[in-house]
C-alpha cells in the first residue's frame, strides 16, 4: 500500500529514496515505471444471461451457472458449483459466455459487488460482469484488486429500480500494473499457494456439510445413533 515493496537490494522502495511520480488518473504518487491501464487492457470482460426458465430442457445439464445468490451464499474466495446448471441447449439459447478456471466474477447488481474466482469452467446469468486475465497468472492479484476498489465500482452503478454497473464503465475503470517484476512473482506465487490451501479447505468443508445433513435426519428419527458402529 506504501509501495515499500523490496527493491532491486531488497530494500523498502519507497522509503530507501526509489523514484516516485505523479499520476493524474489516480490523483497520486506512484513508482515511476508503474503503469496505469484500463481494465479492458488487462482482461476481457464478458456478461452473463439466464435461458428460459419456460422451457426445462434449459436445465438440469453439466454447465456450472453461476447466480448473484450462489456467491451470497456460498460467502467463498472460490466458486465452482452453483444451486443449478444448464444444459448445452439452455447455454446455446442464450449469450451467457463460458469462463475458463481462474476467471474472476463481480455481481454487477443486485448487488453490486460479490466477487469469487472460479475453479472450475463455468457461465453466469446476467447479474454478473466477468473479467478473464488476458494472462491467467494474474487471476488473484485482479481478485483482490477488484476487491479493494468494490466502493468506487459501486458509485459507477445506475438506473432506477436497481443500480447495476455496466460493462463500458469497467472497460475504463484504471487498473495499476506493477512494475516491480521479481517482487509481483514472488507475490503471486505466495498468494496462488494459499489459494490452493483454501480450496481444498472448503471441499472438505462442504463434504462435511453434507454429511451431516445426511446423517442428522437419520439420527433425529432413530434410524442411527452415535454408537452405531459398537452395536454389533
Amino acid at each position: 500500500v506504501q509501495f515499500d515493496f523490496p527493491d532491486e537490494n531488497g530494500r523498502p522502495y519507497k522509503l530507501s529514496g526509489g523514484k516516485m511520480a505523479y499520476n493524474k488518473r489516480l490523483k497520486r504518487e506512484i513508482p515511476i515505471d508503474w503503469q496505469v491501464k484500463n481494465l479492458i487492457d488487462f482482461a476481457e470482460i464478458k456478461n452473463g444471461a439466464t435461458p428460459s426458465t419456460a422451457d426445462e430442457a434449459n436445465y438440469g445439464g453439466d454447465i456450472v451457472w453461476i447466480t448473484p445468490k450462489d456467491l451470497s451464499d456460498q460467502q467463498s474466495k472460490f466458486v465452482y458449483q452453483g444451486e443449478r446448471n444448464i444444459t448445452k441447449q439452455g447455454f446455446d439459447s442464450c449469450s451467457t459466455s463460458m469462463l475458463p478456471v481462474n476467471s474472476v466474477l463481480m455481481s454487477s447488481r443486485a448487488p453490486i459487488g460479490l466477487v469469487s474466482i472460479a475453479k472450475h469452467d463455468v457461465c453466469t446469468n446476467q447479474g454478473f460482469k466477468s473479467f478473464i486475465p488476458k494472462n491467467m497468472e494474474d487471476s488473484i492479484f485482479l481478485y483482490y484488486y477488484i476487491k479493494h476498489h468494490i466502493k468506487q465500482i459501486e458509485q459507477l452503478g445506475s438506473g432506477t429500480t436497481f443500480k447495476e454497473v455496466s460493462r463500458d464503465d469497467l472497460c475504463k475503470f484504471p487498473i495499476l500494473i506493477t512494475g516491480a517484476k521479481n517482487a509481483y512473482k514472488q507475490w503471486i506465487e505466495l498468494q496462488n499457494g494459499i489459494a490452493d490451501k483454501q480450496l481444498i479447505l472448503k471441499k472438505e468443508i462442504a463434504a462435511l456439510t453434507k454429511q451431516r445433513d445426511e446423517l442428522l435426519p437419520l439420527l433425529m428419527n432413530g434410524q442411527a445413533s452415535l454408537n452405531y458402529h459398537l452395536s454389533k
